[in-house]
């Protein structure tokens, strides 16, 4: 699989990734840096400490880097969030934390199966 397999098997927009990015070298090397942080532990294990401010530190981040890696699933899924704890009060997220967590596991056994 190429990088434009990859994107086409998670619905991500790989047009706008290469607009951005510049080539496929320059994108899979991000892909990698990606997975290979924290932000996203960092959502997980701050929803679960109810510590609002860091959530929405966190997934405003993430947001931003999907949004530039055009991963679009995630892109979707990370603008609710952000736009939810925005007021950085308390609020109900467990169906969109569990919809980050499953739009997340695809697109990383995808992005797996890409660069094996």
């Amino acid at each position: 699989m190429d990088v434009k397999g990859f994107y086409t098997s998670i619905n991500g927009n790989y047009e706008k990734a290469v607009s951005v990015m510049m080539n496929d070298a320059f994108i899979e090397r991000m892909l990698g840096k990606f997975f290979s942080n924290n932000t996203y532990p960092e959502i997980i294990s701050s929803y679960e400490k109810k510590d609002f401010k860091a959530l929405f530190s966190a997934v405003h981040a993430f947001k931003g880097v999907v949004g530039n890696l055009s991963l679009t699933p995630l892109f979707e899924i990370s603008d609710i969030i952000t736009e939810m704890t925005r007021s950085l009060e308390e609020v109900n997220l467990d169906k969109e934390i569990d919809e980050l967590q499953n739009r997340y596991s695809s697109v990383e056994k995808a992005y797996q199966d890409y660069s094996k």
